[in-house]
C-alpha cells in the first residue's frame, strides 16, 4: 500500500441536489385503480374462482406463442393401401402366443465373460434355439435367405422386387441375462417354463420381454404375412439377430453390422427398428415413445495394488480398506445433472405441454419459455431449462410418469459399482483387488469427461493415502502428497477400461414430421392404436389419439453395432406398458401380456407393408 499523501484512484463524489418531483393529483388513485386490477385478475379471481386458473394462463400462453411452430408436431396414421393385416390377426391368436412360450423355454443365458464359440459349451443352447425357429417358421426358412454369422447369430433376408429401394432392417437379439440359481424359488413360475395363464392372460419367463418379444414378434409378423399369400415385397426386408446383446453384442451385433456393411455399404438402410421403449400413459394423454437416442457406456475397473504380508501385522489400511476408500470417493462425488437444450427429452415435454390435459401448469410455462427463446433465435433460458431439468431429476419420481423413478438417470451420467473382488485367505493381506464401475454416459457428455472426472475425483485418495495413481494407460503426476515421509509408495491405484467396454452417445436420430422415417414411424403406430381391438369397448378413447414423443434410452442396445448403416435408428417396441412398469425385465418373474404381444405382431405386420408402399423412405 502507498504513503496516505497519494491521491485517490478515483475522485470521490460529491453530494448532488435532487430536483423536487413534480406530482400529478391523479397518478396516485390510477395506480391504486390499477394495481387492485391486476390483484383481482390474477391473485383473487383463482382463488374465488380455481375453475378459470388454468384456462385463464393456458389461453394467455396460446395467444402469446400463436406464430410459434409447435415443438411437438404430429404426423397422421397411415394405413396400407394394398393389405389390411389386421385380417389375418383373428384366430391366430394362440398360436401367435404358443411362438413366443416356446422360445422362452430355451435358456439362451449369455454370461459376461465367455469362451470362444465351439470351445465354450455354454454357447451350444444357440444351436437348439436355431433349430426351434426352423420348426416354428417353416415359411420364413422357405421363403427367406438365412446367414449364420458367428455361427448363431442370424440374418434373414426377404427380397424384395424393387433394388432401387433401401431395405428396411429389424433387430432385435436371441440371448437372455442369466437366472441367478439363489432367485429361482423367487419365481411365481418356471423362468424357463414360458407358462401362459389364460386368467391374467399373461405369458412368463426369462426373455418373454427382453427381447424374444422383439424377436419372435418380428418372425411371426412374417410368417403371417407368407401364410396369407397376399403380400410380396417390393422392398427388401432384413432381420438380424444377436447372441450377446445382454453383454454388449462384442460376438453377435458387431459381427453382423460388418456382414451387413460388407454385403449393403454404408448408409444402406432406410430405417432401423430395435427393441426399446414403448406405449405408456403419463399426465392424462397416452405417448408412443421410439428412443431416438441412447447413452454412452464405460466400465471401469478399479484395482488397488499393495504389498501383501501376514494378516497379523496390518496396515493402517489393506488394499481392500483402500479400495473401499476410493469407491466411497466415487459414490461421494456423483455426476451434476443436465439437460441439454437439445435433448429429446426436452421435446418430450413439448409434446407433454401440448396435448397432455394433466401436465403440470409450471412446467408449461418453462416449456413454452425454452421454446420461446430458441425459436427467435436467442440464448436459451436457462431458468425454465433449469426448471424442465429439476423435474426429471425430482419430481418424475413423484408424479406418476411414465418414467417413475428414471428420470435423474435420463439427464445424468450414472455410476454403478456392481463387482468386487479381493481376497483368498484370511489371514493373508491381498496383494491385488479389484471393483468394476458401470457408467451409463449423459448425452450432453462423452467417454473422455468421464474419464477426467474420475482422475479428478481420486486424486485425491492417492495422494492422502500415498498411492501412484496410472490411469487409463498413463501416469498421473500428483502434486503435494501428505504423509509423504519417504520416496517409497504405500500402493498402487490404478483405473483402466474393462471389457472393450468404452462408447459415445448414439447420434440422435431425426424426430420430426420433416423426417419421412419418422413419419412412416409414426404413421405405423397411430394407425394400429386407433384399431386396437380394446378401443370398441371405450368410444371416448377411441376417438383419443396417441402422441409420438422422442425419449431416449438410459441403456444400449444392439444398435451401437449398426450405426453406419443409416441414421434413421429407432428403439421401439409397440407394447402397452401399465404405471412405467418394464414388464420386470432382468429381475423375478419377467412377463408380457399375450393380448400385447398379439397388437406388437400386428404392428410389424403393418409396418412391413406400410414401409414397403413408402416412397419417401
Amino acid at each position: 500500500m502507498g504513503s496516505s499523501t497519494e491521491k485517490p484512484l478515483l475522485p470521490e463524489s460529491l453530494p448532488t441536489e435532487t430536483p423536487a418531483k413534480r406530482t400529478t393529483p391523479w397518478r396516485k388513485p390510477l395506480f391504486i385503480a390499477i394495481s387492485a386490477f391486476v390483484i383481482l385478475r390474477f391473485a383473487l379471481l383463482p382463488i374465488f374462482f380455481p375453475w378459470l386458473r388454468s384456462d385463464l394462463l393456458s389461453n394467455h400462453y396460446h395467444h402469446h406463442r400463436h406464430d410459434l411452430k409447435s415443438g411437438c408436431e404430429q404426423g397422421q396414421a397411415l394405413f396400407p393401401k394394398s393389405l389390411d393385416v389386421s385380417e389375418l390377426i383373428p384366430g391366430k391368436e394362440a398360436q401367435i402366443r404358443d411362438w413366443l412360450s416356446g422360445a422362452v423355454k430355451i435358456p439362451t443365458e449369455i454370461f459376461d465373460v465367455m469362451g470362444e464359440i465351439g470351445e465354450d459349451p455354454r454357447w451350444d443352447v444357440f444351436y437348439e434355439f436355431a433349430d426351434y425357429l426352423e420348426k416354428s417358421f417353416p415359411l420364413v426358412h422357405k421363403h427367406l435367405t438365412k446367414t449364420r454369422v458367428m455361427t448363431h447369430a442370424l440374418v434373414f433376408e426377404w427380397q424384395g422386387s424393387d433394388p432401387s429401394l433401401q431395405p428396411i432392417l429389424l433387430t432385435g437379439h436371441q440371448d437372455v441375462v442369466p437366472v441367478l440359481n439363489a432367485t429361482r424359488g423367487l419365481w411365481t413360475h418356471d423362468p424357463f417354463g414360458g407358462e401362459y395363464d389364460p386368467e391374467t392372460d399373461l405369458i412368463w419367463g426369462r426373455g418373454s420381454s427382453d427381447d424374444k418379444s422383439g424377436t419372435i414378434g418380428a418372425l411371426s409378423a412374417i410368417e403371417l404375412l407368407l401364410e396369407s399369400g397376399k403380400f410380396k415385397p417390393t422392398r427388401t426386408v432384413v432381420l438380424a439377430f444377436g447372441i450377446d446383446e445382454e453383454t454388449g453384442g462384442k460376438v453377435g451385433a458387431l459381427n453382423l453390422g460388418i456382414w451387413l456393411e460388407e454385403k449393403y455399404g454404408k448408409d444402406s438402410f432406410a430405417i432401423l427398428v430395435d427393441e426399446g421403449s414403448g406405449l405408456y400413459e403419463a399426465w392424462g394423454q397416452v405417448f408412443a415413445t421410439p428412443a431416438v437416442g441412447e447413452k454412452g457406456y464405460l466400465d471401469v475397473e478399479v484395482k488397488v495394488e499393495t504389498l501383501g504380508g501376514h494378516s497379523s501385522v496390518p496396515p493402517p489400511h489393506t488394499g481392500i480398506g483402500l479400495l473401499a476408500l476410493a469407491i466411497a470417493q466415487i459414490e461421494k462425488h456423483p455426476h451434476e445433472p443436465y439437460l441439454n437444450p437439445e435433448s429429446p427429452l426436452v421435446g418430450l415435454m413439448s409434446c407433454g405441454a401440448e396435448y397432455a390435459s394433466d401436465f403440470p401448469l409450471h412446467l408449461k410455462k418453462a416449456v413454452h419459455k425454452v421454446e420461446e427463446s430458441l425459436s427467435y433465435g436467442g440464448t436459451v433460458n436457462k431458468k425454465a431449462l433449469k426448471e424442465i431439468e429439476d423435474y426429471w431429476v425430482y419430481g418424475s419420481a413423484e408424479d406418476g410418469s411414465l418414467v417413475k423413478g428414471m428420470g435423474r438417470a435420463f439427464v445424468s451420467t450414472t455410476q454403478a459399482v456392481d463387482i468386487v473382488n479381493g481376497g483368498v485367505k484370511v489371514n493373508a493381506l491381498p496383494e491385488v483387488v479389484t471393483a468394476i464401475v458401470n457408467h451409463r454416459i449423459s448425452l450432453a457428455e462423452s467417454v473422455a469427461e468421464l474419464q477426467k472426472h474420475l482422475i479428478d475425483t481420486l486424486s485425491p485418495i492417492a495422494k492422502h493415502y500415498n498411492l501412484s495413481l496410472e490411469a487409463f494407460g498413463k501416469d498421473v503426476q500428483l502434486k503435494g502428497c501428505h504423509h509423504q515421509l519417504t520416496d517409497a509408495k504405500a500402493g498402487k491405484l490404478i483405473l483402466s477400461e474393462a471389457f472393450h467396454s468404452a462408447l459415445d452417445p448414439a447420434p440422435v436420430s431425426p424426430h420430426s414430421v420433416d423426417s419421412a422415417a419418422w413419419r412412416l414411424l409414426s404413421g405405423a403406430v397411430k394407425a394400429v392404436y386407433s384399431t386396437r381391438p380394446d378401443a370398441k369397448d371405450d368410444e371416448l378413447e377411441a376417438n383419443k389419439d396417441i402422441i409420438m414423443a422422442p425419449l431416449i434410452s438410459t441403456g444400449n442396445t444392439d444398435t451401437k453395432r449398426y450405426w453406419n448403416l443409416t441414421r434413421n435408428i429407432y428403439r421401439f417396441a409397440y407394447q402397452v406398458t401399465k404405471g412405467g412398469g418394464l414388464n420386470n425385465v432382468h429381475t423375478v418373474d419377467e412377463h408380457i401380456q399375450g393380448q400385447t404381444f398379439v397388437e406388437q405382431v400386428r404392428w410389424f405386420m403393418h409396418f412391413i407393408v406400410l414401409a414397403d408402399e413408402d416412397r419417401e423412405l
